[in-house]
């Protein structure tokens, strides 16, 4: 009879053992289930704003790109600026000696003396 019971109470206590035991795997199934779906969503708002990132940087490219190419033009553009004054600059030269010229010439020179000078210079 001791012997029964005991045995009774062995089965008893491993089915409910094994039950407590499935019941703790389930818990710790749920929580990992719900910790995946954290670490989940925790991801794609990562992947998120990795994208939105990812079309900031595009852009910003585009119109560093952009700007280069202004300057490049902008460059062209100084320097064929620079050139043009540099060639105004000597006109302006040859001018003011020209001038100059002609002041001496017709200014201080006596009549005779530049139409002397002219003549020679037409042979």
């Amino acid at each position: 009879m001791l012997r029964k019971l005991l045995t009774e109470n062995y089965d008893s206590d491993q089915a409910q053992v094994v039950l407590n035991i499935y019941h703790s795997l389930e818990e710790i199934q749920q929580k990992l289930e719900d910790e995946l779906g954290n670490k989940q969503a925790i991801i794609d708002s990562y992947n998120n704003e990795i994208n939105t990132l990812r079309a900031q940087l595009a852009q910003k490219e585009g119109t560093i790109q952009k700007l280069e190419a202004q300057l490049a033009d902008n460059q062209h553009n100084i320097e064929g600026n620079r050139q043009l004054i540099n060639k105004l600059l000597n006109d302006l030269n040859r001018r003011q000696q020209d001038i100059e010229w002609y002041k001496r010439t017709y200014e201080r020179r006596s009549l005779l003396g530049t139409i002397k000078e002219k003549l020679f210079k037409r042979d």
